[in-house]
């Protein structure tokens, strides 16, 4: 789950690493090398669980970078994304369940680590 809120929001780039940590560095200990598998960096993966509270975030996701300057930006958990009632109508639809949230991709969202993509960041799907 996306859990590490940096001032006041939810970097998608969460997915490598939350707390300062980068998932795709950990190491196995000694005697278990043999389970080491190779950061894929044209993996793509979808998690296929999340928080459930409002506006919670989706569940991460890893993809290559589509070019060099690519970047992932915020999850915003007060995004209203249930509004029947405009014309056209606003609907949640990132993930099942979901109540409000939505992604906000208009600049880069650097995760505690640095990172600012998600590319090979599938360390719950490698």
């Amino acid at each position: 789950n996306n859990w590490d809120l940096i001032q006041g929001v939810y970097a998608i780039s969460n997915a490598c690493g939350q707390l300062g940590q980068s998932y795709q560095d950990y190491k196995c200990p000694k005697g278990e090398e043999h389970m080491v598998c190779e950061v894929d960096l044209e993996m793509e993966s979808r998690a296929v669980t999340n928080a459930k509270w409002y506006g919670a975030p989706p569940p991460f996701f890893c993809e290559p970078k589509k070019n060099k300057d690519d970047f992932t930006g915020k999850w915003n958990h007060g995004f209203m994304c249930n509004v029947g009632w405009v014309d056209p109508p606003i609907k949640c639809e990132d993930y099942e369940g979901q109540k409000a949230g939505g992604y906000v991709n208009d600049k880069p969202v650097a995760n505690r680590a640095g990172r600012t993509d998600v590319e090979g960041c599938c360390w719950w799907g490698r």
